[in-house]
């Protein structure tokens, strides 16, 4: 997650939407004021982000005395583990934003994330989920075991039943998406530029590997879940399944 007061950006990071990389890219603009959350320590991406010179991890925590006042559930639950009490973290939800930022800021501001088409999502955080394992679980079986992360990016594009984003960027057209971004707001000039020479958590899908329509045509339970389960992202942006081939 991260909030640019000026421009008055708040991006909300979705899960396989290479939102890492425009995470750092983000980070190129963030003043001393602004809010930067730490990326999964494990992938390395804070250290991409300080090779290039990009402000770090910032504003995110709760201080001593805020944890002590009014500590919640899950403070306590990550003070009693000898974890970090933050206000944010990368995969903030909208609602939690929300609260920590109040709401009279939050309504001022824009709020950005990304979004992909579900199938093609699916098929990412199946290689994702199981890039440790030596060998591949059968992918409807791991789609139906795993069905709610179909979803799971709902939790940074709504509170509720309402969507809070203001602008989507489609994964599908990130450079055309967030040069429009740029001309909306003209302090995130050379945007696009700095994301184009990002690779954040790449490599791990193979190039070789089954199509999203071969594993979906295995897949028919999971396809018709994704169908239901990813309304919204089919209704709104007019995301296609694949065709099936009869197997």
């Amino acid at each position: 997650m991260i909030v640019l007061h000026d421009p008055g950006i708040i991006f909300l990071k979705s899960r396989k939407t290479a939102g890492s990389s425009l995470e750092i890219a983000l980070s190129a603009f963030a003043q001393s004021g602004d809010v930067i959350t730490p990326i999964d320590p494990k992938e390395g991406d804070d250290q991409v982000r300080e090779k290039l010179g990009y402000p770090g991890p910032m504003n995110y925590e709760k201080s001593t005395a805020e944890v002590f006042v009014r500590p919640t559930i899950r403070d306590l639950r990550y003070a009693l583990r000898g974890k970090e009490v933050v206000r944010y973290h990368h995969h903030c939800s909208a609602s939690r934003a929300r609260l920590h930022l109040g709401k009279k800021r939050w309504e001022q501001m824009t709020k950005v994330s990304i979004v992909r088409n579900p199938w093609d999502y699916m098929v990412s955080s199946y290689y994702w989920g199981n890039r440790d394992q030596g060998e591949l679980p059968a992918f409807q079986s791991w789609c139906l075991e795993k069905k709610r992360l179909m979803n799971r990016n709902h939790r940074q594009y709504f509170i509720g039943n309402r969507c809070v984003i203001d602008r989507f960027i489609r994964y599908e057209n990130f450079r055309e998406d967030l040069l429009s971004l740029e001309e909306e707001f003209s302090g995130l000039s050379g945007l696009a530029d700095n994301f184009s020479g990002m690779t954040a958590k790449k490599g791990i899908r193979p190039k070789s590997g089954p199509s999203v329509a071969e594993l979906f045509s295995k897949a028919p339970k999971a396809d018709r879940l994704v169908r239901r389960k990813c309304q919204f992202e089919i209704d709104t942006f007019g995301y296609e399944g694949p065709v099936l081939e009869k197997v």
